[in-house]
């Protein structure tokens, strides 16, 4: 896949997804300032001691890098980030245990009452980090591969068994696919990633797609797995494997992607032009699956010290720390995005 360059970043992106995204972010916000240009962090206005964060896989990649890079700034401060799924990361941090949780959606109505008790007071919810979901698969001699929304729906809902089933034929005429068994890979965590995959789905492949959408699935067939590494490396050590993941994790591991068709015949790679104009124009009802991922934090802590720490390690993330996804896979937030993620941040005391 091409990279997603950080020049993405300056493209006015006004769709539907992001729209969605600029609601939640000034949820609790009463400003919409632009957020003004971070100079780089030194330890004379760095925060300091150590922020527990954690939930959404997706960003393990981005968050890794930017605890890092963050740290060689500040080095009175220790960031770590624990990839237990976005279900378990909002748990978590309405039950006190994490300073900052990751999740790739929204937190439900029960869920934001249980963050906002914990925080005492409104939690805020925006967005850090944005990029696509690959479908990600292992075929020997396959290197190409084309799948509709409704033969990923037959594949993952276990009615086709193997790679020459006629359904993955159709999709691939003149491919040699050999009759090795499908074996599907599934988060079996509470996973925004599977949230959105199943939106897509459910969107796309109509009536073919049975399981709903949610962050968690009754799957009917395939094998569980915790985390986007562990279905990944499912995938990886399995011929004839298939998941879903950020697509940092397929490159990561030397994995092809499948260009996926929502609708007709009209199939679409995971590329920096898609990944933008998926997120400018369509959201989840085409593919790519192009989706923004959020952090959740309080809008006040009962530490000054916890709160000076959350904002300028996330100050850094939604500044300087996007010109870290280039190289990781992820989409730079556009610009628009960013002055309002700032100016929900700006509030946090």
């Amino acid at each position: 896949m091409p990279p997603i360059r950080p020049s993405q970043r300056r493209r006015a992106v006004t769709g539907a997804a992001f729209l969605g995204a600029a609601a939640i972010v000034m949820a609790g916000c009463g400003s919409d300032n632009g957020a003004s240009n971070r100079a780089q962090s030194s330890d004379a206005n760095c925060g300091s001691g150590s922020l527990a964060g954690g939930g959404s896989t997706f960003q393990l990649n981005i968050q890794q890098q930017w605890s890092a890079d963050y740290r060689q700034q500040c080095s009175d401060a220790q960031i770590n980030y624990n990839p237990i799924g976005s279900g378990a990361g909002i748990q978590q941090f309405g039950a006190g245990a994490l300073q900052f949780a990751g999740s790739d959606v929204p937190m439900l109505p029960d869920e934001q009452q249980s963050a906002d008790k914990r925080c005492g007071s409104k939690a805020l919810t925006f967005p850090v980090t944005a990029g696509g979901i690959a479908v990600i698969y292992n075929v020997a001699n396959v290197p190409h591969l084309k799948l509709s929304a409704t033969t990923l729906a037959g594949i993952f809902q276990g009615s086709i068994k193997r790679w020459n089933d006629a359904a993955i034929k159709s999709d691939n005429p003149g491919v040699m696919l050999p009759s090795t068994p499908v074996v599907t890979y599934h988060r079996a965590d509470g996973s925004g990633t599977t949230a959105v995959f199943s939106a897509f789905e459910k969107s796309a492949a109509g009536r073919a797609w049975t399981l709903g959408s949610d962050k968690e699935l009754s799957w009917p067939t395939g094998q569980g797995a915790t985390g986007s590494d562990g279905v990944v490396q499912g995938v990886k050590s399995t011929n004839g494997g298939i998941t879903y993941a950020e697509v940092s994790y397929a490159t990561a591991n030397n994995l092809p992607i499948a260009t996926v068709s929502a609708k007709g015949n009209h199939y679409v790679g995971l590329t920096a032009d898609t990944v933008s104009q998926a997120i400018a124009t369509k959201g989840l009802s085409g593919y790519p699956l192009s989706t923004v991922s959020y952090v959740i934090v309080c809008s006040r802590y009962s530490s000054s010290t916890t709160a000076a720490a959350v904002k300028d390690y996330l100050g850094y993330a939604l500044d300087a720390g996007q010109d870290a996804a280039e190289q990781l896979g992820y989409a730079p937030l556009p610009n628009g995005i960013v002055m309002k993620a700032r100016a929900a941040l700006d509030s946090v005391s």
